[in-house]
């Protein structure tokens, strides 16, 4: 247990060993609708199929391995919150773990108010510190890894800019540096990885027309540049996806080892799917129905804890 308990960080795009789930039995009932749209749900959820997709989905990860941790074996104090939180089940929103800790994030004010709580508490119980925590006021929903030396941070509708800058100067302490996108604030890019999401070393997937400007950002410089060119010359291709993929949550797909992932079997098309073949890339295929009713991804529904 304490080894388990010890092992944390996902920098790397090496093999994903340990996530964090919550199939939310308590509070998806509580969806009407009346109140989907408060709830940032699509539509009301067919309640048994959405718990029985979800459980699906865990299964499908430990099929291949993967330890599947759920977040009502390691809450105490903040149990009774489980009944009021529907959205708690879209972990990957609250936090990004680092093997320096978690970077926590306060969710949408009112809607989404004390999910950082719950993780929080999770977190702590499984031995993974806190190396940085938003608070509301602040506007930070998340951030991607690139490798274990770069960070990207992605301009959205869900973060205020002078909290983004704030944040540089911490991030800059455990990578050498931050890849800065501007998107346009609209909510389907709320998140970094509906626009960009890496695949292996030497592969991702990316949204063109959401990079307005890109800067790069280190202790000692800050530079704008062109993404493709940039990672290019770091040996880092880039496949764009277009506009219909990138609706269908096309980046936001869940690495299980480099150049195999876990993905939505309606995100890609089939010439997409033909282009990352070519390239020796394996997917995974899940097929959601009663999942889609809250807007999100098998990326957003996962918090990875570990790879090694």
């Amino acid at each position: 247990m304490n080894e388990t308990r010890a092992m944390f960080g996902t920098e790397k795009l090496a093999r994903l060993k340990k996530v964090l789930l919550h199939n939310p039995i308590e509070s998806l009932s509580s969806i009407t609708k009346s109140n989907y749209k408060y709830h940032l749900f699509n539509n009301v959820p067919k309640v048994d199929l959405y718990l029985r997709e979800h459980e699906q989905y865990a299964q499908l990860l430990k099929a291949y391995n993967v330890a599947v941790l759920q977040v009502r074996d390691f809450v105490h104090q903040t149990k009774d919150l489980l009944v009021k939180l529907p959205n708690l089940a879209y972990l990957h929103d609250t936090a990004v773990v680092t093997s320096h800790g978690a970077i926590l994030s306060e969710m949408c004010p009112g809607t989404r108010a004390g999910e950082e709580q719950v993780v929080k508490e999770v977190l702590t119980n499984l031995g993974i510190p806190i190396f940085h925590e938003f608070e509301t006021y602040e506007q930070f929903e998340g951030c991607l890894i690139l490798s274990p030396n770069t960070l990207i941070i992605v301009d959205t509708e869900r973060h205020r800019p002078s909290t983004i800058e704030r944040f540089f100067t911490k991030a800059l302490d455990i990578f050498e540096e931050v890849i800065y996108i501007s998107a346009p604030q609209a909510r389907r890019f709320m998140h970094a990885d509906m626009i960009f999401n890496r695949i292996s070393e030497d592969l991702a997937l990316y949204f063109p027309p959401a990079f307005l400007r890109t800067y790069l950002i280190s202790k000692e410089r800050r530079i704008e540049i062109d993404l493709k060119s940039y990672l290019g010359k770091r040996n880092i291709e880039l496949i764009d996806i277009n506009d219909e993929e990138q609706q269908n949550w096309g980046c936001s797909f869940v690495p299980l080892e480099p150049k195999i992932f876990i993905h939505y079997d309606i995100a890609l098309n089939a010439q997409t799917k033909k282009r990352l073949k070519l390239r020796g890339v394996q997917i995974i295929e899940f097929h959601p129905e009663a999942l889609l009713a809250g807007g999100g991804s098998l990326r957003c529904l996962t918090l990875r804890l570990w790879r090694a």
